[in-house]
Parts: structure tokens; C-alpha cells; sequence
């Protein structure tokens, strides 16, 4: 038994000073201009935030040689496992080449007799314990004193470097995986830019498309203002699609029967309570970047009741089309780009209704709408499968750190 809990008899608790010298990070003076753009790798939360594995290579922002040595960054050598020690806490990684980084860090450069994948693993497994010692008025960070002292279930290098290659194994799954799903999006893509514009027609289709206006395909219908803060205060039977789920959450094709998230009680007092029908489109009108614009079609209501909610644009068709075509044609690159023409803004952007009135959508006959409209789902049936294998190996990952980094498996051969 140990303040951590009951680990196995040759394990011992150790802090993390134990495992090699720990270093601050530090920023070179931001109004000196020769201290910047170099060839010096300098780390930022987000460089590693965005990562899709456990090594950091290459880091967007560089310093010069001059900025290293006028500032307190560090300069790391490759295997040195960086901690993201204020706001982000507990991200990590190991570093592959030379590497600074700015203060929102703390840094240990192993000893010989360390594996560096397994400490990786064990402070990212021990990420929600090290969050709590963070402290701040400002934003939340944990002091080097604390880092230093933070103590972790230590087994003996033979089984931290055994732990850390089943770990690994489950790790190049998921960034197989990963990559495998990169490709089918990229895949989809360049489908729809092939079909949704004519370069590439369907056997059996010929025949020029028709254009119009929106405004002549379709209506706008109300949307509510509920902010998510509002809605999640209140349990009820109505899904409210918010403009976040359609940037983030949703892929052209919002299937409702599957969505099972409601937000807003049907008695609330609200308006207008125009629910959305099948066929109808959500389009985010406003995001802090190019994404506005992204919309997706609704499909399989039956009995749910949906709204459209805060900063988006209702769309119902009033003449026929297949069902999802109108989805997968106004997230095109072709229709994308009289978004942007038509975009307000600087850091948030917005469009308007006046303005989406009149851009201009392709119209082919109904059966070729159809016809494509069915070899984009079955890509999106493809991404889905792939992305629910994807989880898989992240829940099997996360089962296997829970029982090999606390010692109730063991793997010593």
C-alpha cells in the first residue's frame, strides 16, 4: 500500500525529478525581430495539443541561435518528454530532434536508465492528477516545485520498456487508423469535386445542369437564440442543432434518428417554432474561421422534433431534390467559394441571408442528384466504420494503461 494506491512489491513511488533534470521553458523578446525565424524548433501548448502521436518533430514557430541564448528557453536534446505545465495541462510528448520550448512548460531530459515512451505514458496517464495541482488567477499552471515533486508508480526498467512497447503497438493501430481515414476524407473530397461539378458524369447521365438562385430553390425558415448555456441547463424532448455541432460534430448529412441529445423542453417559451423537416438544411452563419458556411442536410426525423438554434440559417427546399444531394452540394469547394465571397469580418466571420440569396447552386435532374448523393453516403458510411474502429483502439489503449502503468497486469518477459 502507497499514497497511490497498492501497486506490486518491487515497484517503488518516485517523483519525477528522479527520472532525469527537469527544465522551464522561456520565451526570447518578442519585439526583437533577430531573435526569431532561425532554425531552432521552439514549442508552443498548441504544437502539441494538435498532435496525432506521441513524437513532436518540427514545431510551427523557430528562434534563432541569438534568441536561445538571450532567453531562458532550453535547448532539449531528442527523447526529452515536454509537459504542457499551464492551461493544457498534462499534454506531452517526446521530442525527436532539438527542441526549445516557451514557458507553459516543464521539461525532463531522461537519465540513461529511463525509457522515455514509458514516462510519456505515465504522465499521460496521470494526467488528471497532475491538472488538480494546478493553481492561478489568470489561468490555471503547475509550478516547477510541484512537477518536481509529482509522484508516479515506478516499476523496473525492464517493465517500463515492455509497457511501453504494448502501448506503442496500440499506438501505430490508431495512427494507421488515423491515416487510413485522412485518406478516405481526402477521398470524398475530391468525389465531390469531381461530381458536384460536372467534370466527372455518372454512366448514363448527360445533359447540361440547370443554375439558380437560391432564392428561387429555396425559403429560409425561423431559428431560435438559445445559447448552449442556456440549453443545457434544461432537460427536454426538442434537439436544438446549434451552430458548433454543425461546424464540428456533423458531415454534410445530420442523421436525427441517431442523434440522441435533446436540449430544449418543449414548453419552453421560445420563437419562433418552426421545426425542421426532412430535407431541410442547417448552415452555420457565423465562425472564427473559413468554416462559415458548413452546413449539413437533415435526415430521418419521423417523430423528433428539431430546432435550428444559435448563429445558423434554416434552408427548405421548395422545389424537389434528392434527398441529400442539397447537403453535399452546398459543402462543396465549388458552392464554398461564393461563401467566402460574400463573408463579413475579420477574426469572426459571418454571412447574412441577403447576401446567400443570391449564390447561385447546380441543379442536374433529379435520378443524377440521387445517383450521387448515393456514392457520397457510402464514402460516409466508410468514414464512420473507420472512425468507430478508430475509438475502438482508443478504448482498448486506455484499458490497457489503466491495468499495465498501476501493476495489476504485469509484463516482465
Amino acid at each position: 500500500m502507497t499514497p497511490l494506491g497498492i501497486i506490486p512489491d518491487e515497484w517503488k513511488v518516485k517523483t519525477l525529478d528522479y527520472f532525469g533534470e527537469i527544465y522551464s521553458g522561456g520565451t526570447p523578446n518578442t519585439e526583437i525581430g533577430e531573435y526569431w525565424n532561425g532554425d531552432i524548433s521552439w514549442c508552443t501548448p498548441s504544437d502539441v495539443t494538435k498532435l496525432t502521436t506521441k513524437y513532436i518533430w518540427n514545431t510551427e514557430v523557430k528562434i534563432t541561435k541569438k534568441g536561445l541564448k538571450e532567453s531562458s528557453a532550453k535547448l532539449l536534446p531528442p527523447q526529452s518528454v515536454i509537459v504542457c505545465t499551464r492551461a493544457t495541462i498534462g499534454y506531452s510528448a517526446i521530442s525527436k530532434t532539438d527542441i526549445c520550448t516557451n514557458q507553459g512548460f516543464k521539461n525532463i531530459v531522461p537519465s540513461k536508465d529511463v525509457v522515455s515512451e514509458w514516462l510519456y505514458y505515465i504522465i499521460t496517464y496521470s494526467k488528471p492528477r497532475l491538472a488538480r495541482l494546478g493553481c492561478g488567477s489568470t489561468f490555471l499552471e503547475v509550478s516547477k516545485k510541484d512537477f518536481s515533486k509529482f509522484k508516479v508508480a515506478t516499476p523496473l526498467v525492464v517493465e517500463q520498456r515492455r509497457i511501453a512497447e504494448i502501448l506503442n503497438t496500440w499506438d501505430k493501430a490508431i495512427e494507421k487508423q488515423t491515416l487510413f481515414i485522412e485518406k478516405l476524407e481526402l477521398r470524398k473530397k475530391g468525389l465531390m469535386q469531381q461530381l458536384l461539378t460536372e467534370k466527372k458524369r455518372l454512366p448514363g447521365f448527360s445533359g447540361e445542369w440547370k443554375k439558380a438562385k437560391l432564392k428561387d430553390a429555396t425559403i429560409f425558415l425561423s431559428t431560435n437564440s438559445f445559447s448552449r448555456e442556456q440549453l443545457n441547463s434544461v432537460k427536454g424532448n426538442v434537439l436544438n442543432i446549434h451552430y458548433g455541432d454543425v461546424l464540428v460534430k456533423y458531415s454534410s448529412v445530420l442523421d436525427a434518428s441517431k442523434e440522441n441529445i435533446p436540449y430544449i423542453n418543449e414548453q419552453i417559451e421560445y420563437s419562433p417554432k418552426d421545426y425542421v423537416n426532412n430535407g431541410d438544411v442547417i448552415m452555420a452563419d457565423t465562425a472564427e474561421d473559413e468554416m462559415v458556411g458548413r452546413c449539413c442536410e437533415v435526415i430521418n426525423i419521423d417523430n423528433i422534433k428539431v430546432v435550428s438554434g444559435l448563429h445558423t440559417i434554416l434552408i427548405h427546399p421548395i422545389i424537389k431534390f434528392a434527398p441529400k444531394y442539397l447537403g453535399y452540394y452546398l459543402n462543396s469547394e465549388r458552392y464554398h467559394k461564393q461563401i467566402i465571397s460574400i463573408m463579413q469580418g475579420i477574426k469572426v466571420y459571418s454571412i447574412t441571408k441577403d447576401a446567400l440569396k443570391n449564390t447561385i447552386i447546380d441543379i442536374p435532374n433529379i435520378e443524377e442528384q440521387a445517383a450521387i448523393a448515393n456514392i457520397l453516403s457510402l464514402c460516409d458510411n466508410e468514414i464512420l466504420l473507420a472512425k468507430q474502429k478508430l475509438n475502438e483502439f482508443h478504448q482498448q489503449k486506455k484499458g490497457l494503461m489503466q491495468v499495465l502503468l498501476t501493476g495489476k497486469k504485469r509484463v516482465t518477459q
